[in-house]
């Protein structure tokens, strides 16, 4: 009986929290590009002049290489955490500073197209938020105050269903991008084949990447309600809490952020390592003369077990 799109995603969600559980490490990659994010948003946001630019031109410009920056941070960070997977699966020892040379020697150069058009597609999703953004939006923040730094980095704002539109198109393109890039770190695939292996990969588990992206957006929800009750009761409610309390938002942020990246990244790493089983039983069938099985017929991977998924 094959196993149900609904239980396998289920299923590949409950191993990637077991995982982090048993190797905390792979958190590490992503909450260092969080802190880089951070920075980089705070420093614009709150300290550097926009008005010394002097042409629209300049101005955009500089928010694609921003934008630019943030998709190499954030691959460079999903690049480590894939190594670090292929360590755990092929019974190394887990070294970070092993996987950023991986990363650097072979991973990079070949990512880099992938990362650009990545760039692009988020720069061209802003412009067009920033047009479709209704005149009274509450987004900007002028003065520099834990409360409204909190909100900057948590992204926080009035309900707005052209915004919530705007994030999960981000959050998909993101998670495209995260689907694609083992090819690269485990198959030193270069970045078109990388880009068809991805693309292939997400047709044999459409109902499974569906699924999967939007459980981890709920999940992301639930990660992010406390800090949105507190600028629910801030804002609506009048409640005044002090600075100090504002900076463990901030640095609850970090963690809820960290965490919601780990999902997605290590949600579509199992998908896409069940591919390469599949894969492998496909043309051990053609070879042998066997009907191809389908993909739900293959034992999902397991980073916990003894039994190595990356052949």
């Amino acid at each position: 009986m094959k196993s149900s799109p609904i239980g396998n995603t289920l299923s590949i969600l409950a191993e990637t929290i077991k995982t982090l559980i048993k190797y905390p490490a792979l958190l590490l990659p992503i909450l260092i590009s969080w802190i880089v994010y951070a920075t980089i948003i705070l420093y614009f946001s709150y300290y550097f002049n926009w008005k010394t630019l002097s042409t629209l031109q300049l101005g955009l410009g500089l928010i694609f290489l921003i934008i630019l920056v943030f998709c190499l941070t954030f691959s460079i960070s999903s690049l480590v955490m894939l190594e670090i997977i292929q360590q755990i699966e092929t019974k190394s020892q887990i070294s970070i500073f092993k996987a950023v040379n991986e990363v650097i020697r072979k991973d990079l150069l070949k990512a880099f197209p992938i990362m650009l058009v990545w760039a692009i597609i988020w720069f061209i999703i802003e412009v067009l938020e920033l047009l479709f953004r209704p005149k009274n939006s509450d987004d900007t923040y002028n003065e520099k105050t834990y409360k409204n730094m909190a909100k900057t980095l948590t992204g926080y704002q009035s309900f707005s269903l052209s915004r919530i539109t705007f994030d999960l198109i981000k959050s998909g393109v993101r998670f495209i991008v995260f689907f694609i890039y083992p090819s690269i770190a485990w198959e030193d695939e270069g970045p078109m084949n990388a880009v068809k292996k991805g693309f292939a990969g997400i047709k044999n588990n459409i109902p499974e990447f569906t699924l999967g992206f939007f459980s981890i957006e709920a999940v992301a929800t639930l990660i992010f309600l406390p800090g949105s009750i507190m600028f629910w009761l801030s804002e609506e409610m009048g409640v005044v809490f002090p600075d100090t309390t504002w900076l463990y938002v901030i640095l609850y942020a970090a963690f809820a952020t960290s965490l919601y990246l780990y999902l997605q990244q290590m949600f579509a790493a199992m998908l896409y390592m069940w591919n390469i089983k599949w894969n492998h039983a496909a043309q051990n069938a053609l070879k042998n003369g066997m009907p191809i099985p389908n993909i739900r017929d293959i034992k999902k991977p397991n980073l916990l077990d003894d039994f190595p998924d990356l052949l």
